[in-house]
């Protein structure tokens, strides 16, 4: 019996102008419009109820105090619009940090004013010994992957130190396959170039594996191994935190096995081992002509 195709659903048009924001006097901050699925917009931005530009973009300077930006996009019958907060202050009172784990090797910093969640422009935030870096327009910031255990951490606004402290990460040992980049395509007796990339996660040094790749000719699945080729590899690497791992794959594809031409589709499976246990597996395909 017939079954109907169920329409899929166009995602909802939808406009956005960023975070609330807390800028320091005489500081000009652009704004630009994010739209999806509208097309051609109409922009009309507003400041305080007054007209500020017709532009995706919004650049100028505030006066002391807090002000509302708003934008109305407008399409076809339709308008749309976003509305944020910019606050501008001329003291370090009230802005302050929360930071919490980003991920098992990473700290994360979000900026505050007077306890609340808002993005404060110029926020610099330095790690151990490590350059100082910027928050996000949004106020946040992810440290570098780091090794576990203590790092200390100081925040400046404008010459003056917000916060300060320690944060401890928790020792995990924790590696994944990232990606596995192979041709969509590929002809027999040519050659598959293509790459295993590991990445990781965890925060502690990565140093032995193992890794087993299982090619299937799924069109000659029935065939048994004939139609499988497996290669298992061990390597001694050592990966800090945070960092990638590139493993080559190279293999020449028969002319024929068993007399058949080895055409088809083709699954790779890619199974990463430590210490005897598999840890993580990723699957891709490809196609032989």
């Amino acid at each position: 019996m017939h079954k109907d195709k169920i329409p899929l659903e166009k995602p909802a048009p939808s406009v956005s102008i960023g975070c609330d924001r807390v800028l320091w006097k005489n500081t000009e901050l652009e704004l630009a419009a994010s739209t999806r699925n509208i097309s051609k917009p109409l922009f009309e931005w507003t400041v305080d109820g007054k007209l500020a530009g017709k532009s995706q973009k919004l650049s100028q300077k505030f006066n002391m105090g807090e002000h509302r930006v708003v934008l109305n996009v407008s399409f076809g019958n339709m308008t749309l619009t976003a509305n944020r907060s910019i606050i501008v202050v001329d003291s370090v009172d009230g802005i302050s940090l929360r930071g919490s784990a980003a991920s098992k090797n990473q700290w994360g910093f979000q900026t505050l004013y007077k306890g609340k969640l808002v993005g404060v422009k110029g926020v610099m935030v330095s790690v151990d010994s490590l350059p100082a870096a910027e928050v996000n327009p949004c106020g946040f910031l992810s440290t570098k992957p780091l090794f576990a255990g203590e790092h200390t951490w100081r925040a400046q606004f404008q010459g003056s130190v917000i916060g300060s402290g320690t944060f401890n990460l928790k020792e995990v040992s924790e590696i994944k396959i990232d990606r596995v980049d192979v041709a969509p395509s590929y002809t027999a007796g040519g050659t598959v170039d293509g790459k295993i990339v590991l990445k990781n996660t965890g925060s502690t040094m990565v140093t032995g594996f193992d890794i087993k790749t299982v090619a299937v000719n799924n069109n000659y699945a029935w065939m048994g191994d004939k139609a499988k080729r497996e290669f298992s590899d061990r390597y001694n690497a050592d990966i800090k935190p945070g960092e990638t791992y590139e493993i080559p794959v190279r293999v020449t594809i028969p002319e024929k096995v068993s007399g058949i031409r080895p055409s088809g589709r083709y699954t790779i499976t890619v199974t990463l081992i430590m210490k005897g246990q598999a840890i993580d597996t990723k699957a891709v395909n490809t196609e032989v002509k």
